[in-house]
């Protein structure tokens, strides 16, 4: 194999595949990238068994081959070269590798193509195309609600529903849960499927750095996942189970509705926050008329209080919530007000941002001390 690229172009794709790569990789292959050149350029894949991310890229192709190579020293090396530099890259049947440019040398030995796992191409059985700007903003508002807990496998990815037009993303840790709804321009497909976080993560990334508002394709099979944007695929598998009726978990009804200013409330509750001391803590949210005290304290040692308007009138009322939960949600709401529905100091509240019912975030009530 001998190629002809551009310095840039090479170490972008690299870096985005890299991301695949796990640490913990038992199989020597999986920490190097593999690459293959055809007429159309360089194609660098990288998989962890779970998650794999394949990427094209410019490139003068002279003689096609393939070959795979360690992608961290692959990578640290170009992170030496400036922009605009050329890349020569030939490969030997001995898999030995040779990256020049100018001057500079550095020659890679890898392993054979034949000993890396295939990835499976796009599949178009069920597929369906969305906005990049509508999923990504759809991952922004979930992703961060996934469970970190193992031993709750189910819950340790975004449940993905396709149902009559709608697409549908929910996440879960237990505590809280996050859902928003779009609308989608295919109106037969119907799937439910749920798709690890590290995949949803790569996902997110990738369509954040497209500002142009291009299609995602999105295809499923019985175990796995592919998402197709521009010249980048990221395929997952599916993760087994059935994800908890999340419907059963969001309320239908409340008995106190506060709008607040979505900046203010933040503000407040990271300093209130601070009177927590630890992660797990509680803040008090005490509603009281026309106004929101918002309080916390710690073992004697420190006391926060803050007070916002608030246009309410009913009887004093106290709830008290983790404050990163409330924040985490804070932080991923564009809309300048949102609305707080609260039913009792035990049952769970709900906020949404004002204007939009198709995003709905519910979190549980912490003991009131």
């Amino acid at each position: 194999m001998e190629v002809h690229c551009l310095r840039e172009d090479l170490f972008k794709g690299v870096q985005l595949v890299q991301n695949a790569i796990s640490q913990r990789n038992t199989l020597p292959v999986l920490s190097n990238i593999l690459v293959e050149s055809n007429g159309d350029g360089l194609r660098l894949s990288s998989t962890d068994l779970e998650v794999g991310i394949r990427c094209h890229i410019k490139a003068d192709i002279k003689n096609s081959g393939a070959t795979t190579t360690p992608a961290r020293t692959l990578s640290e090396f170009l992170r030496t070269l400036e922009d605009g530099r050329d890349i020569h890259l030939k490969v030997d049947e001995n898999q030995r590798m040779e990256i020049r440019s100018g001057k500079d040398k550095c020659v890679l030995v890898g392993l054979p193509k034949e000993d890396y796992p295939v990835l499976p191409e796009f599949s178009e059985e069920r597929s369906l195309s969305m906005n990049q700007g509508v999923l990504r903003d759809m991952i922004r508002k979930t992703s961060f609600a996934v469970s970190t807990d193992e031993t709750r496998y189910v819950l340790n990815g975004v449940n993905f529903i396709v149902q009559k037009g709608k697409l549908t993303l929910v996440s879960t840790d237990g505590r809280r849960l996050a859902y928003i709804q779009r609308d989608t321009s295919d109106k037969k497909t119907n799937l439910n499927a749920i798709i690890p976080t590290k995949a949803v993560s790569e996902l997110a990334r990738v369509l954040g750095s497209d500002d142009k508002g291009n299609e995602v394709d999105i295809g499923f099979t019985d175990n796995q996942v592919t998402f197709k944007h521009k010249k980048t695929v990221i395929l997952s598998r599916l993760i087994e189970g059935h994800f908890p009726n999340f419907d059963q978990v969001i309320p239908k009804s409340h008995d106190t509705e506060v709008k607040f200013n979505t900046k203010k409330l933040m503000s407040a509750t990271q300093r209130a926050a601070v009177g927590t001391l630890e992660r797990g803590g509680s803040v008090r949210y005490h509603l009281a008329e026309g106004k929101l005290q918002i309080s916390a304290s710690a073992q004697g040692r420190v006391e926060v209080e803050s007070e916002l308007e608030a246009d309410y009138h009913g009887d004093p009322f106290t709830i008290a919530f983790n404050p990163s939960y409330l924040i985490d949600v804070l932080r991923v709401l564009e809309s300048d007000e949102l609305i707080l529905e609260l039913s009792t100091p035990l049952n769970p509240g709900v906020i949404r941002p004002l204007g939009d019912d198709n995003y709905k975030y519910v979190i549980m009530p912490m003991q009131v001390s």
